[in-house]
């Protein structure tokens, strides 16, 4: 089911939320109805039958703006967040922006296109196929971003704020890590290996999952 809880008469940015009907997105919603601009549309895309890139690609689709600003259902953009969205890819040529998430999971721009907050032009993202099923739930969003790479300007933006105030529900998959690795070996290579031995070792722990346990005690810890 896709609908759409806010919208404008001529909407310049189209936010797109992928979510399931066991999952609250109510929150997310109320955040975005107080925004400081006010020309844009939600698009909810609320289907147990699609997977995360299906839905994103049905949002994408659904989309009446030119520009699509892309989070998840748990969450919560700052009031400035679709203004901020709007200004970075109208600011020059760019076609994909990744911008920054701070709280349960934290990103600062690695070129690796964290998706719940991706800004890209509409139109270039139906001409790349959108989101590609085959990575769906683990490396979908980095793929995607390194495809739209290949079609034009794509950059980090600082001032595109994200807040994400629970742990990242996604676990790693070794089949599709192992994927990308072999479809984009440069960009995997620069990008995901690390450089240094504190680098490789932290890496070889996270895959083992000791760093998913540290973050479960850790987060348990903080809500109790």
């Amino acid at each position: 089911m896709i609908r759409k809880p806010y919208t404008s008469t001529e909407p310049r940015v189209s936010v797109v939320i992928p979510t399931l009907p066991a999952n609250d997105h109510e929150q997310v919603v109320t955040d975005l109805r107080n925004q400081t601009m006010t020309a844009f549309e939600v698009v909810v895309v609320d289907d147990a039958k699609l997977d995360i890139c299906e839905a994103r690609n049905a949002g994408i689709e659904a989309a009446t703006a030119d520009t699509i600003a892309l989070t998840d259902d748990d969450c919560r953009p700052p009031h400035d967040w679709v203004a901020q969205a709007d200004e970075a890819l109208s600011d020059g040529d760019a076609i994909c922006i990744e911008g920054s998430v701070e709280g349960g999971r934290t990103y600062h721009g690695e070129g690796l296109y964290v998706g719940c907050n991706l800004v890209f032009d509409r139109e270039t993202a139906l001409s790349v196929g959108g989101f590609d099923s085959e990575y769906a739930g683990w490396r979908d969003d980095t793929e995607f971003g390194w495809r739209m790479e290949s079609h034009g300007t794509c950059r980090y933006d600082p001032n595109l704020l994200m807040y994400h105030p629970d742990r990242t529900r996604a676990t790693i998959d070794d089949e599709k890590e192992a994927r990308l690795r072999r479809e984009y070996p440069a960009r995997y290579r620069e990008r995901i290996v690390p450089h240094t031995t504190v680098g490789r070792v932290n890496d070889w722990l996270w895959r083992r999952g000791f760093w998913n346990t540290v973050d479960r005690v850790r987060y348990v810890g903080g809500r109790r």
